[in-house]
């Protein structure tokens, strides 16, 4: 599943792997990096929702509208109680499931390419790289992204592991 070769060991420090984005993967991403704490915030928009039916059931008006209100409150439970496992799902229905991306790190910082997206992250613009159990958590200038330990040989984990000491 996963290639790693080093592309120039003579001069610098490059290590290329690939993932294939399936189920497996985007769970492991899920459970690694998503915040499941579940707090009075958590439920505010579904509290907000049924406030909003109540009014409009009160009111008398339109019950369509209540109910529609009621529903989408309903809905917001169901996404917080299913949150795994509708995440996934979206990511499975999207057009980026089953593709592969290549992943590449060198002296510069983290390169990805797919046949959909390509990004490069810059080791200085990275502000945090977690350790997680199963991978590695990046946060940079462009937002968070999740590495995969998953088939990634001893010195990819490494590099990884010095450049994360050295931000830190």
């Amino acid at each position: 599943m996963t290639d790693t070769s080093p592309q120039n060991s003579s001069t610098s420090i490059d290590q290329s792997s690939h993932y294939i984005l399936n189920r497996e993967y985007f769970t492991e991403c899920f459970n690694e990096s998503a915040d499941t704490t579940i707090s009075l915030k958590t439920y505010r928009q579904a509290i907000l929702l049924g406030i909003l039916a109540c009014v409009f059931f009160a009111l008398e008006t339109e019950a369509y509208i209540a109910w529609f209100l009621l529903a989408l409150g309903a809905v917001e439970l169901l996404s917080i109680r299913y949150k795994r496992g509708w995440w996934v799902a979206r990511q499975m229905l999207s057009r980026r499931a089953g593709s592969r991306v290549n992943v590449r790190v060198d002296e510069q910082g983290i390169y990805t390419d797919s046949s959909h997206h390509q990004q490069s992250i810059l080791w200085d613009d990275i502000s945090e790289i977690k350790r997680t159990e199963k991978g590695f958590i990046v946060i940079h200038k462009g937002g968070t992204n999740y590495l995969s330990r998953n088939g990634l040989d001893e010195y990819f984990l490494a590099l990884l592991n010095e450049k994360s000491s050295a931000i830190t």
